[in-house]
């Protein structure tokens, strides 16, 4: 049996040389990833935003265009903003795993690794959530339209 030092710290995590190293350059690219995330997160914000305010007064300016449309567009845009909200969870595990395990693999910290891959748990069982509900949304698009097919709804 191993044994602890303060602050979860053990002499030998159970992790090779190779396990450390592996799991250190896991850490680059995650981190590089979860940059690129929140990047893309404000940019979808962003272009959310203008979508909403901007395409709404863009087509109020235009006198031959239907209310309706600058209703699409702020509708459009709310869609983006919900996506882009969304989007934020992930990253935001995937930054958490590699905050934690690069403190971990530093200072040998079991505690923080286990933390890490807590994180590393959370984001892969909210994309196979995700997953499944896009996977229910086309199995009902697909038995919507096969029954708008079946009643001669698309002729």
């Amino acid at each position: 049996m191993e044994q602890h030092l303060p602050g979860g710290i053990i002499p030998s995590s159970g992790l090779n040389e190779n396990s450390k190293a592996y799991l250190g350059q896991t850490v680059r690219w995650t981190n590089f990833l979860a940059i690129l995330g929140f990047i893309s997160i404000g940019l979808m914000l962003f272009f959310s935003l203008l979508i909403i305010l901007g395409g709404g007064i863009m087509m109020n300016r235009i006198s031959e265009v239907s209310s309706f449309r600058t209703i699409g567009y702020t509708l459009f845009g709310m869609l983006y903003l919900g996506i882009s909200i969304l989007y934020f969870f992930p990253v935001w595990y995937l930054y958490k795993f590699g905050k934690s395990m690069k403190s971990g693999l530093l200072t040998e910290n079991e505690l923080q690794i286990t933390e890490a891959f807590r994180y590393q748990r959370n984001l892969y069982r909210f994309m196979g959530i995700m997953a499944l509900i896009v996977i229910g949304i086309y199995i009902l698009i697909f038995v919507f339209g096969a029954l708008g097919a079946a009643s001669g709804g698309f002729r």
